[in-house]
């Protein structure tokens, strides 16, 4: 039985893992954090000081609330349910490393499909037959 060396299982795939790209990062960290403000504590937005996006939070929770309740829970329940597929994707697609689909686990919870896509439109390299 051989020892693999590092650069051997980068080569093979199994310690395959791309960071998603950082404008997405943000983007849905400020959304998910705005959204769960105005699920969770509606009454604390300090809606005269954020202009015309202020007076739209204003007009969502006084109008939609409920829906805008919705789609923070939908949006969470989407994240973890990626999450939870992407280890499973990465089992199907030579990621072998446990840290590397603990990785993808976060990453896909945390920022959903920037990540998800990621690891969706990932190829393996083909396995050479010998």
């Amino acid at each position: 039985m051989t020892a693999v060396t590092g650069a051997e299982r980068s080569r093979d795939g199994s310690c395959h893992f791309q960071r998603s790209r950082l404008i997405w990062m943000i983007a849905i960290t400020f959304g998910m954090i705005v959204l769960g403000w105005v699920t969770l504590w509606p009454s604390t937005i300090p809606y005269s000081y954020l202009g015309i996006f202020g007076t739209f939070l204003n007009y969502l929770v006084k109008n939609y609330h409920k829906w805008v309740c919705y789609g923070f829970w939908v949006s969470w329940l989407i994240h973890v349910v990626e999450a939870f597929y992407s280890v499973k994707l990465c089992q199907s697609k030579g990621i072998t490393d446990p840290a590397v689909q603990f990785h993808w686990f976060i990453q896909t919870l945390l920022f959903g499909y920037a990540s998800f896509g990621l690891l969706v439109s990932y190829k393996p390299a083909a396995k050479k037959h010998y």
